[in-house]
Protein backbone atom coordinates (compact mmCIF):
# COMPACT_ATOMS: atom_id res chain seq x y z
CA UNK A 1 0.00 0.00 0.00
CA UNK A 2 2.69 2.40 0.65
CA UNK A 3 4.13 1.29 -2.11
CA UNK A 4 1.39 2.62 -4.38
CA UNK A 5 0.79 5.62 -2.59
CA UNK A 6 4.37 6.49 -3.46
CA UNK A 7 3.70 5.62 -6.91
CA UNK A 8 0.88 7.89 -7.01
CA UNK A 9 2.43 10.85 -5.08
CA UNK A 10 5.26 11.04 -7.80
CA UNK A 11 3.04 10.17 -11.14
CA UNK A 12 1.29 13.28 -9.73
CA UNK A 13 4.22 15.12 -8.89
CA UNK A 14 5.76 14.12 -12.09
CA UNK A 15 2.51 15.59 -13.74
CA UNK A 16 2.59 19.00 -11.57
CA UNK A 17 6.27 19.49 -12.77
CA UNK A 18 4.87 19.41 -16.45
CA UNK A 19 2.84 21.54 -15.21
CA UNK A 20 4.52 23.90 -14.46
CA UNK A 21 7.37 23.98 -16.79
CA UNK A 22 4.07 24.75 -19.09
CA UNK A 23 3.18 27.55 -17.48
CA UNK A 24 6.73 29.13 -16.83
CA UNK A 25 7.31 29.09 -21.01
CA UNK A 26 3.65 30.12 -20.87
CA UNK A 27 4.65 33.48 -18.73
CA UNK A 28 8.32 33.72 -20.31
CA UNK A 29 5.50 33.83 -23.91
CA UNK A 30 3.52 36.39 -21.88
CA UNK A 31 6.77 38.75 -20.53
CA UNK A 32 8.34 38.66 -24.10
CA UNK A 33 4.95 39.49 -25.27
CA UNK A 34 4.33 42.54 -22.67
CA UNK A 35 7.72 44.11 -23.62
CA UNK A 36 7.29 43.67 -27.44
CA UNK A 37 4.06 45.60 -27.18
CA UNK A 38 5.75 48.33 -24.82
CA UNK A 39 8.38 48.74 -27.05
CA UNK A 40 5.88 49.85 -29.93
CA UNK A 41 3.69 51.68 -27.90
CA UNK A 42 6.74 53.77 -26.64
CA UNK A 43 7.46 54.06 -30.41
CA UNK A 44 4.18 55.02 -31.94
CA UNK A 45 4.14 57.77 -28.87
CA UNK A 46 7.47 59.18 -30.51
CA UNK A 47 6.29 59.06 -33.79
CA UNK A 48 2.89 60.97 -33.08
CA UNK A 49 5.17 63.54 -30.74
CA UNK A 50 7.11 63.89 -33.84
CA UNK A 51 3.88 64.47 -36.31
CA UNK A 52 2.39 66.24 -33.80
CA UNK A 53 5.94 68.73 -33.75
CA UNK A 54 5.69 69.07 -37.42
CA UNK A 55 2.17 70.18 -37.34
CA UNK A 56 1.99 72.53 -34.77
CA UNK A 57 5.33 73.26 -34.11
CA UNK A 58 7.90 73.28 -30.85
CA UNK A 59 5.78 73.16 -27.21
CA UNK A 60 7.48 76.05 -25.91
CA UNK A 61 9.60 79.25 -28.10
CA UNK A 62 12.01 79.50 -25.98
CA UNK A 63 15.22 81.76 -26.30
CA UNK A 64 18.71 79.57 -27.56
CA UNK A 65 21.14 81.26 -25.43
CA UNK A 66 23.37 81.25 -28.58
CA UNK A 67 20.90 83.43 -30.32
CA UNK A 68 20.54 85.89 -27.41
CA UNK A 69 23.52 88.42 -28.57
CA UNK A 70 21.76 88.66 -32.09
CA UNK A 71 18.83 90.74 -30.59
CA UNK A 72 20.19 94.55 -30.17
CA UNK A 73 17.13 96.05 -28.05
CA UNK A 74 17.45 95.56 -24.30
CA UNK A 75 14.18 94.22 -22.76
CA UNK A 76 13.82 97.34 -20.91
CA UNK A 77 13.85 99.69 -24.01
CA UNK A 78 10.70 97.34 -25.39
CA UNK A 79 9.19 97.67 -22.00
CA UNK A 80 9.49 101.82 -22.46
CA UNK A 81 8.55 101.50 -26.14
CA UNK A 82 5.25 98.81 -25.21
CA UNK A 83 4.25 101.30 -22.80
CA UNK A 84 4.65 104.43 -24.98
CA UNK A 85 2.35 102.60 -27.60
CA UNK A 86 -0.29 102.26 -25.19
CA UNK A 87 -0.30 105.87 -23.33
CA UNK A 88 -0.16 107.40 -27.01
CA UNK A 89 -3.35 105.60 -28.09
CA UNK A 90 -6.87 107.06 -27.64
CA UNK A 91 -10.57 105.52 -28.02
CA UNK A 92 -12.67 106.88 -30.08
CA UNK A 93 -15.57 109.67 -28.84
CA UNK A 94 -18.47 107.30 -26.87
CA UNK A 95 -16.24 103.96 -26.89
CA UNK A 96 -14.91 104.37 -23.39
CA UNK A 97 -18.12 101.99 -22.20
CA UNK A 98 -17.26 99.58 -25.00
CA UNK A 99 -15.77 95.79 -24.13
CA UNK A 100 -13.40 96.32 -27.44
CA UNK A 101 -10.19 97.70 -26.84
CA UNK A 102 -7.13 98.93 -28.99
CA UNK A 103 -4.81 96.32 -29.94
CA UNK A 104 -1.65 96.52 -27.97
CA UNK A 105 1.21 95.70 -30.42
CA UNK A 106 4.53 96.66 -29.71
CA UNK A 107 6.36 96.46 -33.93
CA UNK A 108 9.41 98.11 -32.30
CA UNK A 109 10.80 101.79 -33.58
CA UNK A 110 13.68 101.54 -36.41
CA UNK A 111 16.48 103.43 -36.12
CA UNK A 112 16.28 107.17 -37.14
CA UNK A 113 19.87 106.94 -38.00
CA UNK A 114 19.57 105.22 -40.91
CA UNK A 115 18.78 107.04 -44.23
CA UNK A 116 15.34 106.51 -45.50
CA UNK A 117 14.13 105.90 -49.37
CA UNK A 118 10.43 107.18 -50.01
CA UNK A 119 8.36 105.14 -52.40
CA UNK A 120 5.43 106.27 -53.33
CA UNK A 121 2.82 103.88 -54.89
CA UNK A 122 0.10 106.08 -56.63
CA UNK A 123 -3.47 105.23 -57.69
CA UNK A 124 -4.06 104.78 -61.76
CA UNK A 125 -6.63 107.51 -61.89
CA UNK A 126 -7.19 110.99 -60.64
CA UNK A 127 -10.60 111.33 -61.25
CA UNK A 128 -13.22 110.49 -58.86
CA UNK A 129 -15.28 107.29 -59.01
CA UNK A 130 -18.29 108.72 -58.33
CA UNK A 131 -18.88 112.03 -59.88
CA UNK A 132 -15.42 112.02 -62.42
CA UNK A 133 -14.18 115.40 -60.99
CA UNK A 134 -10.74 115.82 -59.75
CA UNK A 135 -9.47 114.38 -56.84
CA UNK A 136 -6.77 116.24 -54.18
CA UNK A 137 -4.37 114.85 -52.20
CA UNK A 138 -5.85 114.60 -48.78
CA UNK A 139 -3.47 112.69 -46.66
CA UNK A 140 -1.12 109.56 -47.07
CA UNK A 141 -0.34 106.06 -45.29
CA UNK A 142 3.46 105.49 -44.33
CA UNK A 143 4.94 102.45 -43.71
CA UNK A 144 8.39 101.34 -42.78
CA UNK A 145 10.20 98.63 -43.06
CA UNK A 146 13.97 97.41 -43.04
CA UNK A 147 15.62 97.02 -45.90
CA UNK A 148 19.26 96.77 -47.22
CA UNK A 149 20.98 97.23 -50.36
CA UNK A 150 24.63 96.16 -50.82
CA UNK A 151 26.73 96.88 -48.06
CA UNK A 152 24.04 99.61 -46.65
CA UNK A 153 21.15 99.17 -44.40
CA UNK A 154 18.46 101.78 -44.71
CA UNK A 155 14.49 102.10 -44.12
CA UNK A 156 12.37 101.76 -46.99
CA UNK A 157 9.38 104.03 -46.48
CA UNK A 158 6.15 103.01 -49.07
CA UNK A 159 4.02 106.11 -49.25
CA UNK A 160 0.55 105.76 -50.20
CA UNK A 161 -1.22 109.11 -50.77
CA UNK A 162 -5.53 108.90 -50.00
CA UNK A 163 -6.88 111.05 -52.63
CA UNK A 164 -10.71 112.59 -52.29
CA UNK A 165 -13.11 114.50 -53.89
CA UNK A 166 -14.02 118.28 -53.50
CA UNK A 167 -17.44 117.35 -55.45
CA UNK A 168 -18.77 114.92 -54.06
CA UNK A 169 -16.74 114.79 -50.55
CA UNK A 170 -17.49 110.86 -50.74
CA UNK A 171 -14.85 108.95 -53.05
CA UNK A 172 -11.93 108.41 -51.56
CA UNK A 173 -9.54 106.39 -52.95
CA UNK A 174 -6.18 105.38 -52.14
CA UNK A 175 -3.53 102.92 -53.97
CA UNK A 176 -3.68 99.40 -52.48
CA UNK A 177 -0.24 98.35 -50.69
CA UNK A 178 2.14 96.17 -52.52
CA UNK A 179 2.33 91.90 -51.58
CA UNK A 180 5.52 91.25 -48.96
CA UNK A 181 7.11 88.61 -48.31
CA UNK A 182 6.62 88.31 -44.45
CA UNK A 183 2.46 89.71 -43.88
CA UNK A 184 2.64 92.52 -41.54
CA UNK A 185 6.48 91.85 -41.51
CA UNK A 186 8.77 94.79 -41.26
CA UNK A 187 11.61 93.78 -43.78
CA UNK A 188 12.37 93.64 -47.55
CA UNK A 189 12.78 90.71 -49.79
CA UNK A 190 16.50 92.15 -50.16
CA UNK A 191 16.86 91.65 -46.10
CA UNK A 192 15.02 88.92 -46.23
CA UNK A 193 17.08 87.67 -48.69
CA UNK A 194 20.81 88.82 -46.92
CA UNK A 195 19.79 86.84 -43.97
CA UNK A 196 19.25 83.88 -45.65
CA UNK A 197 22.46 83.76 -47.15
Amino acid sequence: MLRQTVMALSSRLAALSEECSTLATERDAAIAHRHAAIQENDKLLMILSQCKRAIFGARSKTLDIGQLSLYTISAQAARAAANDDVIGVRLPDGAEGRGKRPARRNRGKLPEHLPRIDVVVDIESHSCPCCGEQLHKIAETVKEAFDVSPMQYRIKRIVLPRHGCRGCRQGVVQAPASAQAIDGGMMTEALLARVAV
